[in-house]
């Protein structure tokens, strides 16, 4: 052994309590029971610091029904889909709802597709909606370079904790966008803890889930049928809306595998009284 050895294990030894007597076996032990402090991380310990039955509603009664009445506060929920599947109209249903209702809304977007003439025919607020993008030329490059979680997705990981840190947000969206690899496991745990501390919904897009075990819900939206209509024989279609199908793909809370169709159609416009010789002409092609 030598000298820096034996003075390490000197005060190794010196530093630890003296043992206890075991002579008096008539002296009871007593156990003094420390006050449990909460912790930020309690959810991933057994302790949760928001309850289950905290919800935010999308507005869609069928969709809702098929949640237990919305998506859970406090927790990451996934909507995942391909593109055209109807997963940002679904999102955006909840920012409806949590913005007519009194709440600010956050929609973090790495695709470049947020659209605010859009989320306002769909009954956003936008007043009450923070929108933050990325640059969509990051994630690409990234990705092109083998990383697992690219420059981009790092991104809008750090602009979600940040805006959850800043507190007094009711939802928070983080859309990926289509070209978006899994998580790694620290982010989402982050991303995680940030909603656990806040109290915020927070809904994950991208095309496939994201956060693994860390997301309370997983939906899968696909696009059953897309709807055109046509003023008069010979005119040019017009896009009326789409139906789509949403399934429970993980629920923490038990239903998964249950499914709903749910349409999202485009507001009427103004059109011209047609006679009965020239009816207006529906067309459905399925997706």
């Amino acid at each position: 052994m030598t000298y820096g050895e034996e003075r390490a294990k000197t005060y190794l030894v010196t530093a630890l309590p003296k043992p206890l007597s075991w002579t008096d076996s008539s002296i009871p032990i007593q156990v003094v029971k420390r006050p449990q402090q909460l912790e930020f991380s309690g959810v991933f310990r057994g302790h949760e610091l928001t309850r289950k039955n905290r919800r935010l509603s999308s507005g869609l009664a069928p969709l809702d029904a098929l949640i237990d009445g919305g998506i859970p506060r406090g927790r990451i929920s996934e909507i995942t889909g391909r593109a055209g599947s109807g997963k940002t109209s679904i999102a955006a249903s909840f920012a409806s709802f949590a913005t007519r209702r009194g709440e600010v809304a956050a929609w973090l977007d790495a695709s470049g597709s947020f659209d605010p003439e859009s989320m306002a025919a769909a009954g956003v607020e936008l007043r009450r909606m923070l929108w933050a993008s990325t640059k969509r030329g990051d994630l690409r490059s990234s990705l092109l370079k083998g990383r697992p979680e690219g420059l981009g997705v790092r991104s809008i990981v750090k602009a979600a904790e940040l805006v959850l840190e800043a507190g007094g947000f009711g939802l928070v969206v983080v859309d990926f966008g289509e070209a978006a690899r899994t998580l790694a496991h620290a982010s989402a745990l982050r991303i995680a803890r940030a909603a656990e501390r806040s109290g915020a919904a927070v809904i994950a897009i991208a095309p496939w889930r994201m956060c693994g075990t860390f997301a309370a819900l997983s939906i899968a939206a696909s696009r059953a049928e897309t709807s055109f209509s046509r003023l008069a024989p010979g005119s040019p279609v017009i896009f009326d809306g789409l139906a789509v199908d949403a399934m429970v793909a993980r629920n923490k809370m038990g239903g998964t595998g249950r499914h709903v169709r749910v349409r999202a159609l485009v507001d009427p416009v103004s059109i011209p009284i047609l006679s009965d010789s020239h009816p207006q002409v529906r067309i459905s092609a399925n997706g």
